[in-house]
């Protein structure tokens, strides 16, 4: 117990004053715990574009055995992002048996760094995969993987053992859809050729293609396992062989599990 009163003890110094991250490990041995092959991922889980340019991000665990506590250091260009603020996300890993969260101190004090810490205090531990925290930042500029890092974290399991986090990885960032979506196709009427612009909430199969009035396949613009997010793609009027198709209309119907939807277009030469 000492050393997980250690760990939050550190990150409770950094709260109140200027001191290193290197002070959430200070007096710490790394003993080897049961986490040194656990999974941590900081990644974007608004849903939507943002009018106010808010985003959140959450640091997720993964392959968790008896993890009591945790605390790490996030870097961040502050000449991009505002940082808003930092929480606990009361129904992830840190949470108790009573559904109360558990002991959480974070400092902002530095610019460009966030420090977080948690440590459970009903006596238990969590397994498995979840949540740890959430950022939230404002930025007007689109999110780079590059713009944040990870820096100086610790795992803690039940018996007070130390783990440093070592497999971490910065995840998607752009913006998610709340829901599949298949867009009108700009510009329409079109010559030589059009942009299709399409919204998938979660990663899958995906299919677009486009047909003639009689139904008959013309083109297939995707047919593949898409990832989450807006996306685009260019018809140049040429069907499967690279032929110019004739004027006229033509039917897209996208195609993602449950979701179809078809949109008309017009091809003039």
């Amino acid at each position: 117990m000492r050393k997980l009163l250690a760990v939050l003890t550190g990150v409770a110094i950094l709260a109140v004053g200027s001191v290193s991250a290197k002070s959430l490990s200070q007096g710490l041995e790394v003993t080897g715990g049961e986490n040194p092959f656990a999974k941590l991922e900081l990644k974007r889980v608004d849903k939507g574009q943002s009018e106010d340019g808010l985003m959140r991000l959450r640091m997720t665990v993964e392959e968790a055995q008896n993890l009591k506590g945790y605390g790490f250091m996030l870097q961040y260009d502050e000449s991009k992002y505002e940082f808003v603020e930092v929480r606990q996300v009361e129904e992830g890993m840190m949470g108790t048996a009573d559904g109360q969260a558990g002991l959480f101190v974070s400092s902002n004090k530095n610019p460009g760094e966030v420090i977080v810490g948690s440590m459970k205090v009903d006596g238990g531990s969590a397994d498995g995969a979840g949540d740890l925290v959430e950022f939230v930042f404002r930025s007007d500029d689109s999110p780079l993987q590059t713009d944040f890092q990870i820096l100086d974290g610790i795992l803690v399991d039940l018996t007070g053992n130390v783990d440093q986090m070592h497999n971490i990885a910065i995840g998607r960032l752009d913006p998610i859809p709340e829901a599949f979506g298949l867009n009108q196709n700009m510009p329409n009427p079109f010559n030589p050729s059009t942009t299709i612009a399409y919204e998938v909430p979660e990663s899958g199969a995906v299919k677009l293609i486009v047909y003639n009035l009689l139904g008959q396949q013309v083109r297939t613009l995707v047919s593949d396992q898409i990832d989450a997010g807006f996306h685009t793609v260019v018809w140049d009027g040429a069907d499967e062989f690279g032929r110019q198709v004739a004027s006229g209309i033509y039917i897209y119907k996208m195609d993602a599990g449950e979701f179809k939807m078809t949109k008309r277009m017009m091809f003039l030469k």
